[in-house]
This record gives C-alpha cells, structure tokens and sequence, in this order.
C-alpha cells in the first residue's frame, strides 16, 4: 500500500483518507468577516464596563459613600439611613466615610480623582454643592460635570430662627432691629458655599442689612450651639435642626423657605415667600458617582436608593427628622442641577456676590 505524506497521515483512518481543509481566499474573508461580527458587540460589553466591572457581577465588593460633612449631623444621618437601606438590596454593605472640609470640595475631589468610575465610590451632596462657582474661584473640579447624578433622595424646608432672647419676634421686627443697629448682629451659617448663605446674602441685600455673617465649618451642629448661645441670632436650619429647638423654645421661628407652610410642624410660620422675599430654597440631598461610571450601574443604584426610601427604617427616620423622601431618576436630577445652577447665578448677581 502507498505511504501516504505525513501531512495527510491523520486523516488515514479505516480505510479512507480525508483531505484536509484549506480555506482559499474566499474562505478566509468569510471567516474573518463573521468572526468580526462575533467578537464586535463582546468588545462593546467590556468597554462599557471599565475596571472589570460587569452588569452581572456588580455589585461585587462594598461600596462607599463619601459625605462632606462631619459624623452626626442631619446630612450624615440622612446618607447613613438611606445606604443602610441600599445595602439591604444590593447584598453588599454600604460605607460611610466622612470627609468634610473645603466646603465639601475634599470629599468631592477624593472621588473625582482618586476613585474610578466604577460606581463603588460615591459622592454625597446637598444642592450647596450647586452654590460653589457662585462663591469659590479656581474650584479643583466642577461638582456638576465632574459628578453623574444618581438621585435625589431626600429635601426639606430651612427655617429662619432666633434665639428666644432676641428682641423680635417675626420678620418685620429683626429687619426694623437691624437697621437700627447696623453691624451689630450676627448671622450664622453652615460654611461660606451653602444653600443657606445665598438666602442670607439675598434678604441682606433686598432689605439693605448690615449684618456681621459668621461662618462654621462641618455643618451646622457649631451653628446652633452658637445660636442657643445668642452668639449668634439668626441662623438658617433644616426643619429637623429647627423643630427641636422651637418645641423646646429654645429658638423662635421667623420664616420658612419654600411656598408651602408646614402647620404640622411649624404651626403658624409663614413662608419667606408670602413675606415676600423671594429666591428662598431649602436643601436636598443627592447621591452622585463620579462622570464616566458605565449608565447600567447608576441605573442599579438608582434602584436601590428607591428601594431604600421604601423600608420601614428609613421611613421613621424621616418622619422623625422633618424629612421628605424624594424618588427621582438620573434625568430628574441633572434637569434640577442645571436649573438650580442658573437661579443661584441670577441670585449672586442681585446680590453683588463675587467668587473669591
């Protein structure tokens, strides 16, 4: 029998020989062409989850929440309530890491440039974060491009008050006090950059006050210690910082932000608005990732941030602090950024405010 060649040698087999296969030219491109086809949407899938994360398997480690503000106060209890219940749906435990300072850019900044876009870093803010180019020249990053909205999660009305020893008791009498003792008052506000500051500057500037304005960094806990002290004699609170003092009448309540009263809570209390002072805002707080953070996870989180706003636990916080929950998609936030952004412009501007 003929020895067959070796290249042909394996396919000797009971008696019959196969011929090898030899794609031509023809053959070639058919495979390459549909081998493209194959591997194009697997290269899509892994470069829309960078840092080896992936639809499935995220999330697959804790995730932290970075809050700019110190241990204690309402803005941290607000995140730790709602990544408590984030954790109970995303099956990971949720941290939280207070970095405040630097009007929160320190914790902004530590996800912007040292975490990756990978959504296990995120970033706590209230609307203040909106106030910074208002007031800070030469910012490290731009809380509004630099950050991706997840949701807004919670909002709540400020309320103006005093200590019960100031000599006033609603709005029309501190504004005849303080005219008539120009430079002798203090105004309190958390930090320089806050949502707070800017009512100050606009009623200081719409009733032509001169007021010594006081800053305290970390939130507003320092504030308040100095209002009970009548170091200080206005102050703007969240209506959980606020109500606790007025129900012990330690403070008096002059006016809320917002359109809408609050009987329940504030009995009484008119809005700034029907005082007519205009531009008067309260605060919220967001959940942020850092831009560039593949749209599949921040539509997870967005998720579990809802979830969270529906657990019995959250709830009662809430409920307890003044606070409503708010459920807002990606979208819903980036639209109230960029509109909250142009009335804090307009605001500065009739108010003469000049980044420093």
């Amino acid at each position: 029998m003929r020895r067959l060649p070796a290249r042909h040698r394996w396919a000797h087999h009971r008696g019959r020989s196969r011929r090898p296969f030899h794609a031509g030219p023809s053959g070639r491109t058919y495979m390459k062409k549909h081998l493209l086809q194959l591997l194009i949407p697997v290269a899509a899938a892994v470069a829309a989850f960078p840092h080896g994360v992936s639809a499935q398997a995220y999330p697959a480690k804790p995730i932290t929440i970075f809050v700019p503000f110190a241990a204690g106060t309402v803005t941290d209890m607000v995140f730790r309530s709602v990544g408590s219940g984030m954790s109970k749906n995303l099956n990971v435990s949720v941290i939280i890491d207070n970095k405040p300072g630097a009007n929160g850019i320190i914790a902004w900044e530590h996800v912007v440039k040292r975490m990756p876009a990978d959504g296990y870093s995120m970033a706590a803010t209230t609307n203040s974060n909106l106030s910074l180019p208002v007031f800070t020249k030469d910012l490290p990053i731009d809380p509004v491009k630099d950050l991706a909205p997840v949701a807004v999660v919670a909002e709540s009305p400020l309320m103006l008050h005093s200590p019960m020893a100031a000599p006033w008791n609603n709005m029309a009498e501190m504004v005849a006090y303080a005219k008539a003792n120009p430079g002798k008052l203090n105004w309190g506000m958390s930090g320089s950059t806050s949502i707070a500051s800017l009512n100050t500057y606009a009623i200081m500037q719409q009733d032509n006050l001169n007021i010594v304005v006081v800053p305290f960094q970390g939130g507003n806990n320092q504030a308040i210690i100095a209002l009970l002290a009548n170091d200080v004699q206005l102050l703007f609170s969240t209506a959980a910082e606020a109500s606790a003092n007025i129900g012990a009448k330690k403070t008096k309540g002059l006016g809320l932000t917002g359109l809408q009263r609050h009987e329940a809570v504030f009995p009484g209390a008119p809005t700034l608005a029907e005082l007519g002072y205009p531009a008067q805002y309260g605060v919220w707080w967001a959940l942020n990732v850092r831009a560039g953070t593949p749209r599949p996870v921040i539509d997870r989180l967005n998720a579990a941030a809802r979830s969270a706003l529906q657990q019995p636990e959250t709830k009662t916080f809430f409920a307890k602090a003044n606070i409503s929950a708010a459920e807002t998609s990606p979208e819903d936030v980036a639209k109230r950024y960029e509109e909250v952004s142009r009335i804090y412009q307009n605001v500065a501007q009739k108010a003469n405010i000049r980044p420093q």
